[in-house]
């Protein structure tokens, strides 16, 4: 074969080869063709859409997308429900028609698509647009009439409406905020005239004011789950005087705010109350709007100030330390955690052992707080240092109630009491601690088939001929 011909033949595979990977390649199978058959919006891209306009008797409804978060923009700016957005994407791109009949061949006005009630336009990210127009309930039947580009009318199912219908406070969010706990740097609540401030570190939440001390964690976490499950009922669009809702002046307000540079605080302030339906519902003012939300999103905000404080003595969870100090009655054992096995020095511990003392520290519970400062020597100090670094304290203290040890702990405000018994067996014999892991006899062996169990000093039998 003369070389122009192999040339070319060579040149005509290659761009058979291009046109594959670059053309059919993307192109959709049999079975992907099939399942877009019958579908109004086979291209539809539900990721893609950055825009969507909706129109119904109650009004227009403009919302966008922002960072894959949807926000009303018109009639009001607002943030958007979620869940009635994605409802709708969900409806349109896996719509299909029942039946389909050419537009010039039947009257528009029959079928209420001369002027449709309902009609959404979305729009994606490439600027294509895609329409569809509601006419009239098709009698004796779940069927609607719909178009889309005006060529053909599609009889589709009914339940299509229900994604249009919605008025403004179908697509407002009735979420009361959306917040999740590790995005919290702080939390202030300001009630009753006290003002109680905690900060969140990692996991640990600490109180700023009224005093420095160890926040409970369980309260504070449950605070923001409650917050961002607080339903809105009632948007107050128009509310008059603030007084009349109690507030202003409010009966509290809230402060939370996020990481992040660009991440704003969310100030909310409650007022009045109302029974609803046998629920109550609480005033609430949020940036510029008035609202009535589910007052039972916000009952751990007005705890006491000693709610506040940690029942835990310690932010201490057995399982995330390293290190491992019990110092009392004259000695001391300092432990370290090495792939997963307790040390003491090069000694191998017993891990139960060792682990017990942790989980002992870790429930104790104080019983009573701001005690008085003591004034004797320590009875036994506890230190240790998790896997991340963090060190934790406690000194222990003889009581002044019968049951009862003070304790000081580094980062908490004053001595409290904690139950005298727990302490004892925490800070027992800390020598026992770093004693080498004693290594198990070894077994005696089992005495072979046919042979006989002497004890010390027996004869051996005589045996035959001997």
């Amino acid at each position: 074969m003369r070389l122009p011909r192999l040339i070319l033949l060579a040149v005509v595979v290659l761009g058979l080869g291009a046109f594959i990977y670059f053309f059919e390649r993307h192109q959709p199978t049999t079975d992907e063709s099939k399942e877009r058959a019958d579908k109004l919006f086979a291209t539809l891209d539900q990721g893609k859409v950055k825009r969507i306009v909706v129109s119904n008797p109650q009004g227009q409804f403009e919302l966008n997308r922002e960072k894959d978060v949807w926000k009303l923009v018109k009639p009001l700016a607002d943030d958007a429900n979620q869940g009635a957005v994605t409802g709708l994407l969900g409806t349109l791109s896996s719509l299909k028609a029942e039946r389909t009949l050419k537009a010039s061949e039947v009257k528009l006005a029959d079928y209420g698509l001369v002027t449709p009630s309902l009609r959404a336009t979305i729009e994606d990210e490439a600027g294509k647009t895609y329409t569809l127009k509601l006419g009239n309930d098709l009698p004796l039947g779940a069927q609607r009439a719909a178009m889309t580009d005006g060529a053909s009318v599609f009889i589709i199912p009914k339940y299509v409406a229900t994604d249009l219908e919605k008025g403004l406070s179908g697509w407002r969010s009735d979420q009361l905020v959306q917040v999740a706990a590790a995005d919290v740097a702080a939390l202030t609540i300001t009630y009753s005239g006290v003002r109680v401030a905690l900060a969140h570190t990692g996991t640990v939440w600490t109180l700023t004011d009224p005093v420095a001390d160890l926040a409970d964690r369980e309260r504070a976490e449950g605070l923001l789950s409650d917050l961002g499950g607080a339903r809105i009922k009632e948007f107050v669009d128009t509310p008059g005087p603030l007084n009349e809702l109690g507030l202003d002046p409010r009966g509290f307000d809230l402060t939370v705010v996020r990481r992040g540079e660009n991440a704003a605080p969310i100030q909310l302030d409650f007022g009045s109350r109302r029974t609803v339906d046998g629920a109550e519902q609480i005033a609430c003012k949020r940036g510029d709007r008035v609202l009535w939300v589910e007052a039972k999103g916000v009952e751990k905000a007005t705890a006491n100030l000693a709610d506040w404080r940690a029942r835990k003595l310690v932010a201490v969870e057995s399982w995330d330390q390293d290190k491992l100090e019990i110092e009392a009655g004259g000695s001391k054992a300092v432990m370290e955690r090495k792939d997963g096995e307790w040390k003491a020095g090069s000694t191998d511990l017993d891990f139960n052992t060792v682990n017990s003392r942790l989980v002992l520290l870790s429930e104790l519970q104080v019983v009573a707080f701001d005690q008085p400062t003591p004034t004797s020597a320590a009875i036994g100090r506890v230190k240790t240092v998790s896997s991340s670094g963090v060190e934790a304290e406690a000194s222990f203290y003889p009581g002044t109630t019968a049951g009862q040890v003070l304790a000081v702990v580094k980062g908490r405000t004053g001595a409290m009491a904690v139950e005298e018994a727990k302490v004892k067996e925490l800070l027992a014999d800390p020598a026992a601690l770093v004693r080498p892991t004693p290594t198990p006899a070894p077994a005696t062996p089992a005495p072979t088939q046919g042979s006989e169990v002497r004890g010390p000093g027996s004869v051996p039998p005589t045996q035959p001929g001997k």
